[in-house]
């Protein structure tokens, strides 16, 4: 073997060397990263379910008002009815018992 070709074999053979741990160095590093994205990827689950979870509570206190809120207009309608049913009747009551008056002073004014 050649001097050349014995320089050629050790260049080869070192930059086999040299690619093969950069290779190893890059595989570490990969696996590094791999796993410090598996654990940020775990930890946005997590916290997408505490998202989860407040979002049906938020759902379940908005049903419970607008049943709250329904409850309290049906009220205020059967208040306004009730009201105005009474407000009725007394105005009846005192229309009734003002016209017999009226009757009167115009029969009265007739005589």
């Amino acid at each position: 073997m050649s001097i050349e070709e014995q320089i050629r074999s050790i260049a080869k053979e070192e930059l086999e060397a040299q690619l093969a741990e950069a290779e190893k160095r890059l595989k570490a590093a990969r696996s590094k990263e791999t796993k410090a994205v598996r654990d940020q990827i775990e930890a946005l689950g997590g916290r997408f379910d505490e998202i989860e979870v407040k979002f049906e509570e938020l759902y379940s206190r908005l049903g419970k008002l607008e049943e709250e809120l329904s409850n309290r207009w049906g009220l205020l309608v059967k208040l306004r009815k009730y009201t105005l049913d009474q407000l009725m009747s007394e105005y009846k009551r005192l229309t009734g018992s003002l016209r017999p008056e009226q009757e009167e002073s115009v029969e009265n004014a007739e005589i």
